[in-house]
């Protein structure tokens, strides 16, 4: 079964050298320069998504650090606790 995406046209703007530099990929790639954009998109929200959470989880560290509370039941969780 082939499930059918939803794509919006976007314009955007980009230095000329940059344009340049996609030209030629497109033709060293053979791909189109929608694909490359897509592919470009989809690392760059990859990444921002990983550092996101990645983020987080060093402000949850330090939380967990400072504040007790967080961390009462560990004891009984672990294998110490008997």
């Amino acid at each position: 079964m082939q499930t059918v995406q939803n794509y919006e046209r976007v314009t955007i703007s980009l230095p000329s050298e940059i344009s340049k530099e996609i030209e030629e990929l497109k033709k060293e790639l053979r791909m189109s320069k929608s694909e490359i954009f897509k592919k470009a998109f989809e690392k760059f929200l990859q990444e921002y998504r990983r550092q996101k959470i990645q983020k987080a989880a060093e402000i949850m560290a330090s939380e967990y650090r400072e504040n007790k509370d967080l961390t009462v039941f560990t004891r009984l969780d672990s294998e110490e606790f008997r």
